[in-house]
This record gives structure tokens, sequence and C-alpha cells, in this order.
């Protein structure tokens, strides 16, 4: 899959590109996310609508990246934290993105990773219960 973004796929950039999740959001589907733990449920809203479009991760890939960034900016702001590159995590020989999250607590996760699961094996990837997760 070839990402077309705007900025670089980094973790100093993902905030920017979390925020063009944020305008797609209001401008396809015309719903409002605000980095807030409940805002996880409308962007399950969008995934679902992604789904029954039929589309694929091909069709999408770059604006699921983007996604998979607000849902990580969404951990870091409401439970503290911050983007790490992969490669400088001990997530290196697993997590196929280039960015994961590193919380303030110690723990790894990445969100850009769920994001693209969520999409491909569905509703029981629930994106709020991963959020429950990191902040339990």
């Amino acid at each position: 899959m070839d990402l077309t973004l705007k900025y670089p796929p980094t973790a100093e950039f993902a905030p920017r590109l979390a925020n063009l999740a944020i305008a797609a959001a209001k401008d396809i589907s015309h719903i409002e996310l605000d980095f807030s733990a409940e805002s996880l449920d409308a962007l399950e809203e969008i995934i679902e609508r992604f789904c029954a479009d039929g589309l694929s991760v091909n069709d999408i890939g770059s604006t699921l990246f983007c996604f998979g960034c607000y849902l990580g900016e969404v951990l870091t702001r409401n439970l503290g934290g911050n983007w790490v590159e992969t490669s400088a995590s001990p997530m290196a020989s697993y997590a196929q993105w280039p960015m994961v999250v590193k919380m303030d607590n110690g723990d790894w996760w990445n969100p850009i990773g769920k994001l693209f699961k969520r999409f491909t094996e569905g509703a029981g990837e629930s994106l709020p219960y991963f959020y429950s997760l990191a902040a339990g």
C-alpha cells in the first residue's frame, strides 16, 4: 500500500496528521472529532461507513493512517504520553507502522496498527475498548 500523506509519517508530524483526520471527518461525514475518549464512538461510526461503502485498505490507506494518528492523539492528550519512532521502541520487531505511542506509565501502544485492524477485522476490534485498556 502506498501512503500519500501531506506530512511525513513520523512522530513529529503525528498531531498534524491527526488534525487532517478531524478535517476529513467533518468534510466527508459531517462528524466533529474533538480528541475526547467519547469521540472514539464517532470514529467507529466513520469506520463502519467506510466498510459499508465497500472500501479497501488500498482505497483509503492514507485516511486510515491519519485516523490512527487521531487515535494516538486521543491517548496522549487524555492519558499522557508521546509518539516515538517505532524503530526506537520495544515494538520495533513487530509493529509495522513507523511510529507508536509511549504512555507516561511506560506502556507502549500501536494506535495506527489498531485502527487498520479495526477496519480490516471489524467491530470486535473496538477503538473505545482499546482506549479503556490504555487507560486501565
